[in-house]
């Protein structure tokens, strides 16, 4: 027990510099942390960013491959009229005349319309990517920016913290200690 109080009073001198360095530890701890999360948010920043090139990128893609079918659909309405024009002339009947030419035209409107829903599809391929790449980029944005604020936060506060109690342990005590004599009684 006297080792402990020895040990204690030995130490007492040393209190506020003890304080200070666990003050100073634990800052560090949080200046780190705080780095951590910033790079981990740079790192989300950067995935949400190549996130977004792609969201772009497939819309593109999605409307070449409906422009591709568009085009395809065209090309079947060629070849079809060219058969019934053909159809029509083997069989003596003038094909642009009567019957033959409101088939013809029938099947022209129908493949007019699938034509055009096909590039209504492309346009809306493309803008939904667009509208996800830009969601997306935002959210990057979002990301990289704000993230590490909380942390940085804590840091500062956790550092004021430390500096407010070494400050108190500065102070003299409002309350005197008793003073304990280290000689020994003798009876």
């Amino acid at each position: 027990m006297e080792f402990i109080a020895a040990a204690a009073a030995a130490i007492a001198p040393y209190a506020g510099a003890i304080a200070a360095a666990g003050t100073a530890t634990s800052v560090v701890a949080l200046a780190q942390s705080a780095s951590v999360q910033k790079q981990q948010s740079e790192m989300q920043a950067q995935k949400m960013s190549l996130q977004a090139e792609q969201a772009k990128l497939q819309g593109r893609q999605n409307a070449l491959n409906y422009s591709n079918q568009a085009n395809q659909i065209f090309q079947r309405q060629l070849r079809i009229a060219s058969a019934a024009r053909a159809r029509a002339a083997a069989s003596g009947i003038d094909p642009f005349t009567g019957s033959p030419m409101t088939s013809q035209q029938a099947d022209a409107l129908m493949a007019g319309r699938e034509f055009q829903i096909m590039r209504e599809n492309a346009d809306l391929s493309i803008y939904g990517g667009l509208a996800a790449s830009q969601d997306l980029n935002i959210a990057s944005a979002i990301a990289g920016s704000f993230s590490t604020a909380p942390a940085l936060l804590t840091a500062a506060s956790q550092a004021l913290t430390g500096v407010a109690k070494i400050g108190e342990s500065a102070k003299p005590s409002s309350t005197p200690k008793p003073v304990v004599s280290t000689i020994p009684d003798v009876k």
